[in-house]
């Protein structure tokens, strides 16, 4: 199956903005925002996109909800899981066992909640990602055998968003709860992935409202809103933070970014790419593809690479990262060559 470049572009740039911020770039007073935590939103709506894509696909087989939700977690699960728990192995038997019998939380995802993050930090966007994968094939299987028709189960989705950005006003208000409570709490950031998955019934239903969303018009309007966002919310966190007193980053805050990605996503799909153009862009077609498919490795074991080089290597800051960044693809291709890629064979072998 052909590769989506325009796709592919906007998971290399959310994984290039983790990296950039952990290697210590950021903009000066955009906290606790961080531009790695903007490419996070980039992948959550992504993701909702490209889930719900796939299971739209599947409810429409008109297979049994047993097998529809079992098909769809088994072939996550082997996406996920294997290489998160093998990363949580490794760091617990050879780095750091003082977490004791509390990983537990992180093998049930609980860690966000119930726990901390701070024995394995990235795996704070994984909690959400996993959640939200267990929720969305039932929401979307019980709309569509109970709604039937189209236009409500288009306005449930839309009523869902909604209920979650209520939600998460209430529980921000009632206990004044400040921007790191809410950034990583499940139940209060799937309208981020939502919006998502509302895009991605709109393409799979052909509505027309997809095609206008592919406007460069609306993607123009959804980087200047994007654009107006960050700034908005820089003047709240620089000189002086204020992202803790004021409501609204807090609460439609969550919406708001996403929304603006969600704007600029249908454009973005439709980008052609001609990489047999010439050797340049051969080049960069096959950077950003390659860091597509190597962005879950990236995103899990970059955080070591960067303590061992930044800690133990005492060298000009250009071959530090020149070091790293060669490091962390290097590893992350071996691991999806030889555990990732065996992994989603032997899924595609026994998954429909």
């Amino acid at each position: 199956m052909k590769r989506n470049f325009g796709l592919d572009l906007l998971r290399a740039i959310s994984i290039w903005l983790v990296l950039a911020q952990h290697g210590g770039l950021n903009i000066i007073g955009l906290s606790p925002l961080k531009i790695g935590s903007i490419g996070v939103e980039i992948f959550f709506v992504l993701s909702g996109f490209l889930i719900g894509g796939i299971l739209l696909k599947d409810i429409d087989k008109n297979l049994s909800a047993k097998h529809t939700l079992l098909n769809f977690w088994t072939r996550r699960w082997f996406r996920i899981l294997p290489l998160y728990y093998i990363i949580l192995l490794f760091k617990f038997i050879f780095l750091d066992h003082s977490i004791g019998y509390n990983i537990i939380y992180y093998f049930l995802f609980l860690q966000n909640n119930f726990y901390g993050i701070d024995f394995l930090a990235v795996s704070w966007s994984l909690v959400i990602e996993e959640w939200f994968y267990l929720f969305v094939p039932i929401f979307l299987f019980v709309a569509f055998r109970v709604l039937k028709s189209e236009k409500l189960i288009f306005a449930a989705l839309i009523s869902f968003v909604g209920f979650v950005i209520v939600m998460r006003i209430i529980y921000v208000k009632h206990g004044n709860v400040p921007y790191e409570g809410v950034n990583g709490n499940f139940p209060f950031r799937f309208d981020a992935l939502f919006l998502g998955v509302i895009l991605a019934f709109l393409k799979h239903k052909q509505w027309k409202l997809f095609l206008r969303l592919q406007s460069p018009w609306i993607f123009s309007l959804g980087l200047l809103l994007f654009f107006f966002y960050i700034y908005y919310y820089w003047t709240l966190a620089y000189p002086i933070n204020q992202i803790n007193i004021v409501y609204f980053p807090r609460t439609l805050g969550f919406f708001i970014l996403p929304f603006t990605i969600a704007l600029m996503v249908p454009f973005v799909s439709k980008i052609v790419f001609n990489e047999q153009k010439n050797r340049l862009s051969l080049a960069l077609y096959t950077v950003i593809t390659s860091t597509s498919i190597l962005t879950y490795a990236i995103y899990l074991i970059h955080s070591f690479i960067y303590d061992l080089v930044f800690q133990n290597l005492l060298i000009y800051p250009l071959l530090q990262w020149i070091l790293i960044i060669g490091l962390t693809y290097t590893i992350a291709w071996l691991i999806y060559r030889f555990i990732e890629k065996p992994i989603l064979n032997f899924r595609d072998k026994i998954t429909v």
